[in-house]
C-alpha cells in the first residue's frame, strides 16, 4: 500500500467517540453534504441551552427522527465527539422502553446524523402538566422505567438525564420510551466524563469534586421523576418509593434497580384491607373449628347413648334370665 492509499483509508474511516486519532480531519471536512434520500424534513426541536436540533423526516414511506448539530457546532471537534458517542450508545440498547438507534449518516443539509426510531407519542411532562396521569398508567409508567433502567445498569450505561421530558409515552398502547442519551455515559469510554444533568433531577453528589457516573444517580433521578407522578396521582405508594430513591446519603438509597424492586411500599388501603382480609379468615377458621367440634362431640354423645341403651337391655335380660331360674 501506497502513501496515498494510506491517507485516502485515513480520511474515509468515521470518527468516533474516543477513537478520534486527528482532529483536523473532522474540521477539515464538508459536514452539510451527504444522504439526500431523506423527504418530508421538518424541524421539530432546536435545544436553547444544548447543541442538538431535531427533525422529523420519511424514508421508504416511514418516519424517523433525526438528530444533527446546530450550525453554530457544526465544526467544534468536542460537540462532533459527543453526538458519535450519543450514537454508539444509543446503538448498545435494544429494548422496547428505550428509543431505537438505527443509524450514524451523513444527511444532505444536516451533516453527521443520528438516525432513530420515530415514536408517536407525547412526553411525560405533557402529561404531567395536563393531569392526565390514572393510578394505573402511573404504575406502568413507572414499571416500564425501572425495567428499561435494569437494562440499561446492566450494560455499565448511565443515562444521567432522566427527567419527564426525556420519556416519551405512545399514544397507541401508552408505553414507555426513553430518549436522548446526548448526556448518557458507559464505563468503555474515556472522554467526556463530565458529571451531567439537568437541575431538580440530577443526584447531589453529581455536583461533588471527583463524582463518577453510577447507577444510583439514575435512580435519584428516577425518583424524582416518580415524585412528579405522584403528586398527579396523589399515590402513598410512589410517594415512599420516590423518598427511598431520592435519600441523599448515597449508602441508603437503593443500590440497583432489583434492591428498589425488594422494598414494600404497599399503601394504606392494602394494608388495611390485608389485615381485615386475614381477620376474616380467622374468624371462618374458627367456625370452621367449632361446627367441627360440635358435631364430633353431639356424634360421640349420641354414640354413648346407643351403648348406654344397650348395656340396659342386657341387664334386664340378665335379670330375666335369673328369675326364670328361680321359678
Amino acid at each position: 500500500m501506497n502513501n496515498n492509499d494510506s491517507a485516502t483509508e485515513t480520511t474515509n474511516t468515521r470518527p468516533t467517540s474516543g477513537f478520534t486519532t486527528n482532529i483536523k480531519e473532522i474540521t477539515d471536512a464538508d459536514p452539510m453534504t451527504g444522504n439526500n434520500e431523506y423527504k418530508n424534513l421538518k424541524e421539530f426541536y432546536v435545544s436553547e441551552s444544548g447543541h442538538a436540533r431535531l427533525f422529523t423526516a420519511t424514508k421508504y414511506g416511514k418516519r424517523f427522527m433525526l438528530k444533527c448539530l446546530k450550525k453554530d457546532f457544526l465544526y467544534i471537534p468536542v460537540y462532533q465527539q459527543a453526538l458519535s458517542k450519543e450514537f454508539e450508545i444509543g446503538l448498545q440498547l435494544e429494548h422496547p422502553n428505550i428509543c431505537h438507534t438505527i443509524e450514524l449518516e451523513q444527511v444532505d443539509g444536516l451533516g453527521t446524523t443520528i438516525v432513530m426510531e420515530y415514536v408517536d407519542g407525547d412526553n411525560l411532562q405533557t402529561l404531567i402538566d395536563r393531569q392526565q396521569i390514572t393510578p394505573s398508567l402511573a404504575e406502568k409508567i413507572v414499571c416500564q422505567l425501572m425495567d428499561a433502567l435494569e437494562y440499561m445498569h446492566n450494560k455499565q450505561i448511565i443515562h444521567r438525564d432522566l427527567k419527564p421530558s426525556n420519556i416519551m409515552v405512545t399514544h397507541n398502547g401508552q408505553n414507555v420510551k426513553i430518549i436522548d442519551f446526548g448526556l448518557s455515559d458507559s464505563d468503555s469510554f474515556y472522554v467526556l466524563k463530565t458529571p451531567a444533568g439537568t437541575s431538580g433531577y440530577i443526584a447531589p453528589e453529581q455536583l461533588l469534586p471527583g463524582a463518577k457516573s453510577e447507577a444510583r444517580a439514575d435512580i435519584y433521578s428516577l425518583g424524582c421523576v416518580i415524585n412528579d407522578i405522584a403528586n398527579v396521582t396523589n399515590s402513598n405508594k410512589l410517594k415512599k418509593m420516590a423518598a427511598l430513591c431520592t435519600t441523599r446519603d448515597t449508602n441508603l438509597r437503593p443500590q440497583s434497580i432489583n434492591e428498589l424492586r425488594s422494598h414494600s411500599f404497599s399503601s394504606s388501603r392494602y394494608i388495611i384491607a390485608t389485615i381485615i382480609l386475614a381477620i376474616y379468615c380467622l374468624i371462618m377458621a374458627g367456625i370452621i373449628v367449632a361446627t367441627y367440634y360440635n358435631r364430633s362431640k353431639q356424634a360421640a354423645e349420641e354414640e354413648t347413648g346407643i351403648q348406654t341403651q344397650n348395656g340396659d337391655s342386657n341387664k334386664w335380660n340378665d335379670n330375666k334370665i335369673v328369675d326364670y331360674q328361680q321359678w
